[in-house]
């Protein structure tokens, strides 16, 4: 059986969000990539640093529900931290900050998708659901075989392991990326 996509669908993801300090480490990594390569997708797409745990398809009518069920989801969930232990490639197309798998982030991906998968289809490819979520934070994205080179040998300037405090939950609109709503984590 074959499943259709069902353009009228949105993308939304559910992605967490760093302290300032991390922010800025990324940030001017991010740049300092876009300077070195020349490929400026992160920058121009204005995407802030994030790990996404959740990505779900849904009618633009729906909309108000899910920002609704993601803000009582973040009332309920505690700040918590995760440490980036290296930098990691998808195909080399990909470089990443790769965290370490916690139970933070094992516990909010599964939390967030109980709370969501009943009311909304899942979206790229199932990539975020529990059992196969590979947590990371892109650095740059559609890299070429030498862009890659040179972005690697950038985001090596980071001093790793780094200690992330996460401290907000926001929802966004995929393609065209939009940030929607943004919610505290208590403390």
């Amino acid at each position: 059986m074959v499943v259709m996509f069902d353009s009228s669908l949105i993308t939304y993801a559910v992605s967490l969000h760093f302290s300032q300090k991390i922010n800025d480490i990324v940030i001017s990594t991010l740049q300092a990539i876009a300077d070195e390569t020349g490929n400026r997708f992160m920058i121009e797409n204005k995407i802030p640093p994030h790990i996404t745990i959740g990505a779900f398809h849904a009618a633009r009518e729906e909309e108000a529900k899910l920002l609704q069920l993601v803000e009582n989801f973040a009332r309920d969930q505690k700040a918590g931290t995760v440490q980036f232990s290296e930098v990691g490639d998808f195909n080399g197309k990909v470089l990443f900050l790769k965290p370490e798998k916690n139970l933070f982030l094992s516990e909010i991906n599964k939390e967030l998708h109980t709370l969501l998968l009943p009311e909304f289809e899942k979206a790229e490819n199932g990539y975020y659901l529990p059992d196969i979520w590979f947590p990371h934070t892109t650095l740059a994205t559609r890299l070429n075989q030498s862009q890659f080179s040179v972005a690697k040998e950038v985001a090596k300037k980071i001093s790793l392991p780094l200690e992330v405090a996460i401290e907000e939950l926001a929802v966004y609109q995929c393609s065209p990326f939009l940030e929607l709503k943004k919610f505290g984590l208590s403390r």
